[in-house]
């Protein structure tokens, strides 16, 4: 009755105008992603390509098994999808364009985000006016959350983590008020919101620790301010099995890729190989929420409209606003403050490796389980700040709306006036990202983020989907670096092909996933290197051992493209056309599919004594050593006697010290300062792994170059191959591989360049260590290949009647065997998988390369059936929390009904008292 009329009230009228003008506002500005629209266009850059939205049905139905064929088999990560690929394929069922259905879906993302702040807001300030609004225009309007808009998982996330937060607020303080009935309810919203939010976060496991962090940050400020700890700590323990069961589903899949896939985790993720990412992480650009290291002309459009002084002024208003915020004193002084910490902390774990105090960041590195999943601080971080600094800002602007200047008392206009300013500082701050962030196109890296897939691409892969064979399809060229530049304007990963082409595929972009199976690596350089390298013997083995029978040549790849080294579509027609097995099978625009004419089976028999006389592996050969430490005179004059002294006219010079190499510069006005080894043997074929320790003081772009030379000693390219740092820092080891570009390379030679033009004051000094070398080239042994694949069967163990692939985690065969045999199969199998014969349990072995085997030593007809055993999880998972969330939406349904009701009679009620009064 007291909730009816206060609503009936001029007061309540007047709060109940203000909220719908509130929401007007927030959808008005949340439509603004239609101004991006590009009619039959996709928007798709860099690691973001929306394969999903192409096809969502084929997506959901890949997306429901833990395992992958493509890449010769690995477990499969992008479940987490699911729900996000039934909104797409919800939407596509309407008759739109994936093109459209992306634009709905950053339309959601900012209506979503600005409620969702707006909710929060008015649940931790319920009596500010002026805070949602506020605090929801500068929460979707930002240049953290603007610069990110093709980073999905992160705009979905940043969409709910408000919702999450007040929904979790609304628990405590109905515990805190005793309501036990709302306290269920709210438990129910969160768990439901939570399954909502975190499948498809977890695509980036950090974004789910980052929404847990935010979460137990208020809880703690909960904990410590009220006096019901006791209690709120019940109602939490209600509240966490509920939310797991309802996420088991997801959290099992991801379980399986992080913890208990065996295979281990890509070494190029390490927090020390991606400090390069922090060059720009200072605490200056952090206040103003730019501390990202892509915020370079190559790569942002719009870079040169925030050399404006007013603009970039006016981006440090947003942690000005929320500092003013902790001088009111009012009842949230205490919880302000502590926000203001919490805001703090982030921002320091947001600068990551950037001084100062970076070796206290790294000390968390390395000591803390599972934090170089934060190898890229600066955006996970800066994104959890968020939701805190806009609960600030909206209080600050409520306060200073509302400040008294010379007892003149404020009206509402002036209130008004005083927000639409601050809102309209930030809305100026974020105008040149709001016109389009979606467009990324520079004169650097001239492809457009609109790009339309040619049809030519749809006619080739839906001719290699139709066909019957159970083989896989070789990508080429082989990629040089994951993202491949198109003529058609793409320029991007490949994984979209996994979603285009059914079938298995090979593409070496898997080396640069989060986690590689070692076999599957060396597999996949070795055979792209067969092609790169001409070696047709080679070629022809993996095509058999890995049960290639297509090969699907884009003749459309950019391949000169500046910095890029990428087989041309001549140099491929020429290796494939003159492999006398391999013939041109069919053509579609600038794509080629050539067919291996004789393939090898999927699945076979192979004898154990064959298996013993088979040497088929990868062997590396050393080709060169060479370690300099710098503690004898013989490493200081090599280099000493490469390096030029006093370069450009400079007082340069090359000494030791303390068993190092330094380089000391004194004066310098123009020309880089090179530090060089001396020449060493190389050959193209090889590979170079390359290791120093760099240390500087008031160093000037220290690099790293590769130079070739011939065998007259000529150069002949000089490759940037590492950045190492600028300014003062300490020593920095740095290790990569290099790859000869010239076919008449003879030497190597390498080299530290800085100094040009530099700022920084005199002396600039580099220090170099323990400097190595190791050269090697690989080769394939194929000793036994000729066993493996008898042209009769006479003789042979077993002979497979029938088999079926049911689906990537089930195979079933029916074998006759008259001895013990090994059944191979063409795919890189972990120990997950189990044959299953007469109620007996068969783990496979790795026979050779990317090949696994299943040792069985019973005869007779058998029906093997061969699984994932984590699918059968997956399975029992998501049947648990389907029925946890049925559970939930009919409990609510229930209250719902029952408040509804109980709303009624009062009405009602209220009715017959107005009446007879």
């Amino acid at each position: 009755m007291r909730k009816i009329l206060l609503t009936a009230s001029p007061k309540g009228i007047k709060n109940s105008f203000q909220k719908s003008f509130d929401l007007l506002v927030i959808v008005i500005f949340g439509l603004m992603p239609l101004m991006w629209l590009r009619e039959d266009c996709l928007i798709a850059k860099g690691d973001y390509f929306p394969y999903r939205e192409i096809n969502p049905l084929r997506s959901l139905t890949g997306d429901i098994y833990l395992w992958s064929s493509h890449n010769i088999g690995n477990p499969n990560k992008t479940n987490f999808s699911i729900i996000y690929e039934s909104l797409l394929l919800f939407l596509r069922s309407l008759g739109l364009s994936a093109g459209l259905v992306q634009i709905l879906l950053q339309i959601l993302f900012f209506l979503g985000a600005g409620l969702s702040m707006y909710y929060l807001s008015r649940t931790v300030y319920p009596k500010l006016k002026l805070s949602p609004l506020t605090s929801s225009i500068f929460y979707m309007f930002n240049l953290q959350v603007l610069q990110s808009r093709l980073v999905i998982s992160m705009a979905w996330t940043y969409t709910f983590l408000p919702l999450l937060v007040a929904l979790l607020i609304k628990i405590i303080e109905a515990t805190h008020q005793g309501d036990a009935k709302a306290v269920k309810k709210n438990i129910s919203y969160f768990a439901i919101t939570s399954a909502i939010t975190l499948p498809f976060t977890s695509s980036n496991p950090a974004y789910v620790v980052i929404t847990l962090l935010i979460l137990i940050i208020v809880l703690l400020y909960y904990l410590i301010a009220q006096k019901q700890m006791s209690s709120i700590l019940l109602n939490i323990a209600k509240l966490i099995p509920i939310s797991v069961l309802l996420n088991l589903w997801w959290m099992i899949s991801i379980s399986n890729y992080y913890l208990w896939s065996p295979s281990p985790f890509n070494p190029q993720i390490s927090a020390t190989a991606w400090a390069w990412t922090e060059a720009r992480a200072s605490f200056l650009n952090l206040f103003w929420l730019n501390g990202k290291w892509s915020w370079r002309p190559e790569y942002v459009p719009y870079i040169n409209s925030y050399s404006n002084p007013l603009l970039i002024l006016l981006t440090f208003i947003p942690f000005f606003l929320a500092a003013t915020s902790l001088l009111f004193k009012t009842k949230k002084s205490y919880f302000n403050a502590y926000l203001m910490l919490a805001i703090l902390a982030l921002i320091f774990l947001a600068k990551g490796l950037h001084e100062p105090f970076s070796q206290l960041n790294l000390l968390l590195y390395e000591y803390i389980p599972g934090m170089t999943m934060f190898r890229e601080p600066t955006s996970k971080f800066t994104m959890a700040l968020m939701p805190f600094l806009a609960l600030l800002i909206g209080y600050a602007v409520d306060r200073i709306a509302n400040v008294k200047i010379y007892k003149a008392k404020r009206t509402n206009l002036t209130r008004i006036l005083v927000a639409t300013f601050f809102i309209i500082a930030f809305i100026i701050t974020a105008y040149p990202l709001m016109t389009n962030p979606i467009e990324t196109k520079t004169q650097q890296l001239p492809f457009s983020s609109y790009v339309k897939i040619p049809d030519y691409w749809y006619q080739a892969t839906e001719w290699l989907n139709g066909q019957s064979c159970d083989c896989k399809i070789l990508i080429t060229p082989p990629d040089d670096f994951y993202q491949m530049p198109y003529t058609w304007g793409y320029y991007g990963t490949d994984d979209f092909l996994e979603r285009l082409i059914q079938k298995p595929i090979i593409s070496n972009y898997y080396i640069y996933s989060y986690k590689t199976n070692l076999d599957i690596t060396l597999t996949l350089q070795q055979l792209y290197s067969s092609i790169k390298y001409n070696r047709t013997t080679e070629f022809r083995a993996f095509l058999d051992l890995l049960n290639i029978k297509y090969i699907f040549q884009r003749n459309d790849v950019y391949y000169n493209f500046t910095g890029r080294n990428i087989i041309s579509p001549d140099e491929m027609q020429i290796f494939l056309t003159q492999q006398p097995y391999i013939q041109l099978a069919q053509t579609f625009g600038q794509l080629d599919i050539y067919e291996y004419t004789e393939p090898k089976p999927y699945t076979y028999i192979l004898n154990p004594e064959t298996s013993q006389q088979t040497a088929i592996k990868i062997e590396n050969i050393t080709t060169l050593e060479r370690t300099w430490t710098f503690t004898s005179f013989t490493d200081i004059q090599e280099w000493q006697n490469a390096t030029r002294p006093n370069q450009w006219q400079t007082n340069y010079t090359l000494t030791q010290e303390n068993t190092t190499l330094k380089a000391e510069l004194w004066n310098s006005t123009w020309g880089w300062k090179t530090i060089k080894s001396p020449l060493l043997p190389a050959q193209y074929e090889n590979t170079y792994q390359i290791q120093a320790d760099i240390k500087g003081q008031n160093a000037h772009k220290v690099h790293i170059k590769i130079a070739e030379y011939n065998q007259n000693k000529s150069i002949l390219t000089v490759t940037y191959t590492k950045y190492i740092n600028d300014g003062t820092f300490n020593w920095t080891q740095t290790i990569f591989n290099y790859e000869p570009k010239n076919k008449t390379t003879e030497y190597l030679q390498i080299q530290v360049w800085h100094g040009h033009e530099t700022d920084k004051p005199f002396p600039n000094i580099v220090w170099l260590d323990n400097v190595k070398i190791h050269g090697q080239t690989t080769i394939l042994n194929t000793t036994g290949l000729d066993l493996i694949f008898p042209n009769t069967t006479q003789n042979q163990p077993a002979t497979i009647i029938s088999y079926e692939k049911t689906n990537p985690t089930k195979i079933t065969a029916t074998i006759n065997a008259t001895q013990p045999f090994i059944l191979a199969i063409s795919e890189a199998l972990d120990q997950s998988w189990t044959a299953h014969i007469n109620g007996k349990q068969i783990k496979p072995t790795t026979l050779y390369l990317c090949t696994t085997g299943f040792h069985i030593n019973q005869t007779g007809i058998l029906e093997v059936t061969i699984e994932y055993e984590p699918q059968k999880w997956f399975f029992y998972a998501s049947i648990i929390s389907l029925s946890t969330f049925l559970t939930c939406t009919a409990y609510l349904a229930y209250t719902h009904t029952k408040t509804r009701k109980t709303l009624h009679k009062l009405k009602q009620k209220l009715t017959s008292l107005l009446a007879v009064y």
